[in-house]
């Protein structure tokens, strides 16, 4: 009894290193899976409506994305708050990497220094991934103003202190910011008229409530090409392929006058590097295609060739130092 016992102890132990051996196994075979991402759709959050132009390359690169990642990129609309909602939620997402969103100058840049009590702090609460686009911004005037030129858009203002106004999208925004930072630069008087959005900010400019715009090229070409308005320079480094003939600021004596609006991807802060790595290689692979620099390239956006989170990171910081200066000089601010 003692032996057979003794026999039967030895073969349970053997049954139960095999049952716990092959448990392992599928432990390890289910930690596995659970630890390859992508394994499930991935959410981009974009601050903008759908349809426009923001929205249509968040769209176009999700979906190159995704067939980088082996995974869908799900887009989700959430508007408003100067994009803070989107912030927001972006921010208090799980940080694993199945959250990210299109960040703009007024997401990573521009809202720390506007509001004094903002409901995310992007150092903190986001990381970045990448650029994804420029859009440069050019410089625009109504056809009856006798300008022909930059030279002689300022010797005209001088001439008329505080009798010229430009229009933008919104108190704050980039296009308002760019005319109160050239008016620095060139020692001119220009009184900022705000307008709800860029169609009503060009009208104005076309219909001469207002006698300049700082504005993207994407959108200002059919005024341009219309003979509206006319374009005096690109604050871009080098000139654009779509205005060949329109110089940079730095061609007409403003080195420094480098202006666009910026857009690149952000997640949740503490998500891990090595899935924050996945995603920027999976976003380099889509800016490399050269259809999808082709179809973006005729509307206006100025694609990096490469992006890194720290390129990105550093972009936002040299930005935010540009117009930290301006927003304090002038006393800008959208507390209400």
């Amino acid at each position: 009894m003692h032996k057979k016992w003794s026999w039967q102890s030895r073969g349970m132990r053997r049954l139960a290193g095999v049952a716990a051996g092959v448990a392992l196994g599928y432990g390890c075979v289910a930690s596995a899976i659970a630890d390859t991402f992508p394994s499930r759709p991935i959410t981009l959050t974009v601050p903008y409506e759908p349809g426009a132009t923001t929205d249509l390359i968040s769209r176009a690169m999700g979906e190159r994305m995704a067939r980088e990642l082996d995974s869908p990129v799900v887009v989700e609309n959430r508007t408003g708050g100067n994009g803070i909602i989107a912030a927001l939620h972006v921010s208090r997402s799980k940080p694993d990497g199945y959250s990210f969103m299109l960040a703009s100058d007024s997401t990573a840049v521009l809202n720390p220094l506007l509001y004094k009590k903002l409901s995310y702090d992007p150092d903190k609460d986001l990381t970045p991934i990448g650029l994804v686009s420029d859009l440069p911004l050019v410089m625009l005037v109504n056809a009856a103003l006798p300008a022909k030129n930059l030279k002689e858009f300022v010797e005209y203002a001088r001439a008329h202190p505080g009798k010229l106004n430009f229009s933008s999208t919104g108190t704050g925004g980039t296009f308002h910011l760019s005319g109160e930072l050239f008016s620095q630069m060139a020692g001119v008087q220009m009184t900022h008229v705000p307008y709800k959005g860029g169609a009503p900010a060009m009208q104005a400019l076309v219909s001469k409530e207002v006698q300049a715009l700082f504005g993207v090229v994407g959108s200002a070409l059919p005024q341009i090409k219309a003979g509206n308005v006319r374009a005096l320079a690109v604050a871009s480094k080098e000139r654009l392929a779509l205005l060949p003939d329109v110089p940079t600021f730095a061609e007409l004596g403003y080195p420094s006058f480098v202006v666009t609006v910026r857009y690149g991807f952000m997640a949740p802060a503490a998500t891990p590097a090595d899935r924050i790595s996945t995603l920027s290689g999976a976003m380099n692979k889509a800016l490399a295609d050269p259809g999808f620099r082709q179809k973006f390239g005729d509307l206006g956006f100025v694609l990096p060739q490469k992006s890194s989170p720290q390129d990105y990171a550093s972009l936002i910081q040299a930005d935010r130092k540009m117009w930290a200066d301006v927003i304090k000089l002038k006393n800008i601010s959208l507390d209400n």
